[in-house]
């Protein structure tokens, strides 16, 4: 079967910006000066002892900034339509560099060839790297196809197996093996609507944290961002302004990129990015949501570096807590920044331990939530029983992950081509997902 395939330039989060911009982001780097990572890094904290999983495409380890870094990268999800899986390491750009430099947010060097030096905000850290998209230049030259098949060459569906077992998409596979390999935190910077509640659920109930980069246009959000409990990202630029949508055409003029499902915001616009389709030792300013994710996590890695007791809960607790310049605050949600831009000299001045150790952003009341309780519950049933001596048997199918046979990933969050080929169940329940933040929030709802 040939993969369903969707042109992706109109919503790429990677969008060059002019570089008559470099000025005014102090020269790409405004995230880590205006961040106070230096002072963090000087201070000896690094994200060294915690471990981040990065799920995106194929990447490029020996691109400037990121060669020597360290990143181990475990593998790929993805397989053509023969069955053979992909190499998640490519040289390609188009390939590889959307995830070469969401991988260099985190543990970039500093090397750079004649250019500026990309420093990573938490390279002390391990980053577990998993490949679950495949880009590929479309046959007209231009546009960007995306694609990631079964095991079988399929498409990714809900169809069963020969073995009865749902066939998870690799997304929902990636997230899952992160868990099992020891990730405090997982980053991904694509979305669409492929399932991976299960895996989610599985993340959550081993005490993982999950952030997603929302939707570079604004609307209803995806998955993973918009999934219960998971820290959908925002991307600001050195102005303090969120991004605009300016890539939805039928929008008359750029508008904000709001949304009911934005956790906080992040750096992601006018950032230093490695490569252009002429040269990896090129460099451009790039925008976006996928950017802006893996800073989060970064910052994240620091503070559970230093405050090491503190659980996931806590970490994100303490995240919507100490958003801004304001110092420690009670946390206040809108549609643009979430609870507001992230700080990580906030969060380092403040203990997250005393903190409840509870996530403020799931909500376990909604049986329709993707995921809900029960789904937590049972993940964690599961990995209490893989941890027993004792032989455990096979999931259950009703345990499985499934996907949408429409529905690959897209770059940076985008979701509105998939939104418009599903149709109307799975775009309420994602409309559910979004709506039920928004009355909780109109109604005073305590996160």
């Amino acid at each position: 079967m040939i993969a369903a395939t969707f042109g992706l330039a109109a919503m790429s989060v990677a969008v060059a910006v002019p570089a008559v911009g470099s000025e005014a982001s102090e020269g790409g780097l405004w995230y880590f000066n205006r961040g106070k990572v230096q002072a963090a890094q000087d201070a000896g904290l690094d994200g060294s002892g915690v471990t981040i999983a990065v799920i995106d495409t194929q990447v490029n380890p020996d691109a400037p900034g990121l060669r020597g870094s360290g990143l181990d990268v475990r593998g790929s999800f993805c397989f053509d339509e023969s069955g053979k899986r992909y190499d998640a390491v490519s040289t390609d750009y188009v390939a590889a560099n959307h995830g070469t430099n969401v991988a260099s947010m985190i543990l970039g060097t500093g090397e750079a060839v004649g250019g500026t030096p990309i420093k990573g905000v938490a390279p002390g850290a391990t980053v577990l790297y998993y490949n679950s998209m495949i880009t590929t230049t479309a046959p007209d030259g231009n546009d960007v196809d995306s694609t990631c098949l079964q095991e079988n060459g399929e498409v990714i569906n809900d169809d069963l197996s020969d073995e009865g077992m749902r066939l998870p998409s690799g997304l929902a596979k990636a997230i899952s093996a992160a868990v099992d390999d020891g990730a405090d935190i997982i980053s991904v910077s694509l979305g669409g609507l492929v399932d991976a509640s299960y895996a989610v659920a599985k993340a959550h109930a081993a005490g993982v944290v999950v952030l997603g980069s929302l939707p570079n246009v604004g609307g209803v959000g995806d998955w993973p961002s918009s999934y219960n409990g998971v820290v959908a990202v925002q991307a600001f630029g050195p102005d303090g302004q969120i991004q605009y949508s300016a890539y939805n055409p039928a929008l008359a003029e750029p508008s904000p990129n709001l949304s009911d499902d934005v956790i906080v915001a992040s750096p992601g616009l006018e950032i230093i990015a490695q490569g252009t389709a002429e040269s990896w030792d090129a460099q451009q300013l790039r925008s976006g949501t996928s950017l802006a994710t893996p800073i989060a996590a970064g910052f994240l890695a620091v503070v559970k570096q230093k405050y090491p007791e503190a659980t996931s809960n806590q970490l994100i607790q303490s995240l919507i807590r100490n958003t801004g310049t304001k110092g420690e605050h009670e946390p206040e949600w809108n549609n643009s920044a979430g609870y507001g831009a992230v700080s990580l000299s906030g969060m380092l001045a403040v203990d997250p331990t005393k903190y409840p150790d509870v996530n403020p952003l799931w909500d376990a009341d909604d049986s329709d939530a993707l995921p809900n309780q029960n789904t937590v519950d049972e993940e964690a049933a599961l990995l209490a029983a893989s941890a027993s001596p004792e032989p455990t048997p096979e999931p259950t199918a009703a345990a499985g992950t499934g996907g949408s046979a429409f529905a690959p990933l897209l770059i940076g969050g985008g979701v509105v081509l998939a939104v418009l080929i599903i149709g109307g169940v799975v775009l309420a329940v994602a409309l559910t997902s979004s709506s039920r933040r928004q009355n909780e929030h109109e109604r005073g709802h305590d996160r």
